[in-house]
């Protein structure tokens, strides 16, 4: 389609005033209309952060030579000719804003494309805002965008930049997700002439993330589930990577979402990310994701930001949906037990804790053998195989299937695995068990009950009366049940079977006492994840053999067994290599 100006009624639906802010943001429009362009290797030098230079190169289809000095005119685009293309829109750009707010910013805007089947290229220099020079070029297919002295025109825009390096980090931050987007691409970025950021092409997302997350981490990053069979033509689609439990970090900036790999911002469909790894992270940690979600154009409507940094969705609750069922899936498929390693070579893992490294993987030298499902036995039976459950017959449990050995510290649960020696903690498995029990009892709506023989009597401070007055309705639909008693008073006459056997009254308060501390707002979520912190087993008892062996098998069959509701991990792993290292036996 070639390049014209747009009627006047169809610029004013799509015009957002759109102006070059800063050196990432004219790099961000260049970079975005060489992918248009088909590009399949583009070259991004800067100079002093971009503010002495910034050239983009691309070996994309190019610009007609007829064309060239109606690109730089507002509103000219060969993306689309009406506002209902906008239905239809596939490329990044469409407004026609972006080339002419270039010659707006910079002292001297130089560009030379070369068409695909045009003998030779064209050049024009445009400087101050006009064009001062226009000539045939030989140059090889694509273009060239050069920019020097940016804001040289418009003091009072540079003097409120930063310093040159930080403009530069700025830049890096918006290459990155598109390297992540488009792994096909080469691409190629060197600030003052230093190479830092080189992408292979190869079109494997794991390959572009390697390069822009590091290869270690890369490595570690889990690929999103494909949608289950006989959904897979249904839209939206869910792709990408993301990180184990074991992974995070203190800020959301690690989460990268693509919407028809488009980057955007939607707060929503963030939310749905960090929803799925609910219960998997700690408070205050935050994933690492980049999430491609995939729709028809007509569904999604990218005019709606002058920076297209958000969308908006026909159908908003679909796409949450999707993104969440995707991610949550792939967590509980793939997330492997967090690494214990010993050493001076203890790796320090992403998520700032010590001793925990990559996945818990079988060693490289050692023999293939039958899946470990069917081959290992009872932790009771040296004699039988194990019997597996009706749904982890044809499926690998969540678990490697465990053989107690004992208890060390009386906090944690020694057992045996097939690539090593396994540390439960007793509370935090115990916690996850319950968690789930509570979960499933909600939804077949039987939560089963310890009623008392006589109703205790409960006093309850004024900070304790507020909690419960937050969360009367609650606590009665999760097995309290509780009548006035005075001013600050209760009668407990039953409680949820999960507290049987603790003191009746001072398991009220002391849960009451922890919701308060969470100051926020009254929630089903909260409350299970609260009882069953204050039902399960705490650090310090001691347990015998069968009762280990009983909670050892019950996290066997939870949905999440790694973490506890909370997101501490309910176990690490000490790998048999390691072993076989520190005793020098390798």
């Amino acid at each position: 389609m070639s390049i014209r100006v747009l009627p006047p009624d169809v610029a004013a639906t799509i015009a957002a005033g759109e102006v070059i802010e800063r050196p990432a943001s004219a790099v961000k429009e260049l970079l975005e209309n060489a992918i248009d362009a088909g590009a399949g290797a583009i070259r991004i030098e800067l100079a002093r952060g971009g503010l002495e230079l910034i050239r983009v190169s691309d070996d994309g289809r190019g610009v007609p030579a007829a064309e060239v000095e109606t690109a730089f005119q507002r509103h000219a685009t060969s993306k689309l000719r009406s506002a209902g293309d906008l239905a239809t829109l596939t490329t990044l750009g469409f407004r026609g804003e972006a080339l002419p707010s270039l010659i707006a910013a910079a002292a001297e805007v130089q560009f030379s494309s070369h068409a695909e089947g045009e003998g030779v290229g064209c050049r024009a220099l445009f400087r101050d805002g006009r064009l001062v020079e226009r000539k045939a070029a030989g140059q090889a297919q694509g273009t060239t965008v050069a920019l020097r002295g940016l804001f040289a025109n418009q003091p009072a825009r540079l003097k409120f930049l930063r310093s040159p390096a930080a403009e530069a980090v700025q830049v890096a931050g918006v290459v990155h997700p598109y390297a992540l987007a488009y792994p096909r691409l080469r691409l190629l970025l060197t600030i003052d002439g230093r190479q830092v950021l080189h992408t292979t092409g190869s079109g494997e997302a794991r390959d572009a993330a390697a390069r822009v997350l590091g290869a270690e981490l890369a490595a570690q990053m889990l690929a999103i589930v494909d949608e289950e069979k006989g959904a897979r033509d249904l839209a939206p689609r869910v792709r990408g990577l993301i990180s184990p439990p074991s992974l995070s970090r203190a800020t959301r900036g690690g989460i990268m979402l693509f919407v028809n790999r488009r980057w955007v911002q939607p707060r929503r469909l963030a939310f749905a990310i960090e929803q799925a790894y609910d219960t998997l992270l700690t408070v205050g940690r935050h994933p690492i994701a980049v999430v491609l979600v995939e729709l028809p154009p007509g569904d999604v409507d990218v005019n709606v930001h002058p920076t297209k940094a958000e969308v908006r969705f026909r159908d908003e609750r679909a796409v949450f949906g999707a993104v969440h069922a995707a991610v949550r899936r792939t967590l509980i498929a793939q997330a492997p037990v967090p690494d214990f390693t010993l050493g001076p070579d203890t790796a320090m893992s992403q998520a700032g804790a010590i001793g925990f490294g990559g996945p818990a993987v079988l060693d490289a030298a050692q023999p293939a053998q039958a899946p470990l499902w069917q081959t290992l036995l009872r932790p009771d039976d040296h004699t039988g195989a194990r019997e597996e459950p009706d749904g982890l017959r044809e499926q690998a449990p969540r678990l490697p299937l465990l053989r107690v050995v004992g208890q060390t510290g009386s906090t944690y649960v020694v057992a045996e695995g097939p690539t090593g020696v396994y540390l439960i903690d007793q509370h935090a498995a115990h916690e996850r068990v319950l968690y789930e029990q509570i979960c499933r009892e909600r939804e077949g709506t039987a939560v089963e009950v310890q009623g008392l023989l006589a109703p205790v009597p409960v006093e309850l401070t004024p900070a304790q009366a507020a909690v419960f007055t937050g969360y009367g309705g609650l606590l009665a639909a999760h097995g309290f049940s509780v009548e006035p008693f005075g001013e600050r008073a209760l009668l407990l006459r039953a409680l949820p079977a999960i507290l049987a056997g603790a003191d009746p009254a001072r398991a009220l308060t002391r849960l009451l006492d922890a919701l308060d501390e969470e100051h926020e707002a009254p929630s089903h979520e909260r409350l299970l994840k609260t009882l069953a912190c204050h039902g399960s087993v705490r650090a310090g008892k001691v347990l015998s053999l069968e009762e280990m062996r009983a909670l050892v098998l019950e996290l066997e069959g939870c949905e999440a067994p790694r973490t506890c509701p909370h997101g501490r991990p309910t176990m690490v792993h000490l790998s048999a290599a390691t072993l076989e290292r520190e005793f020098k036996r390798r």
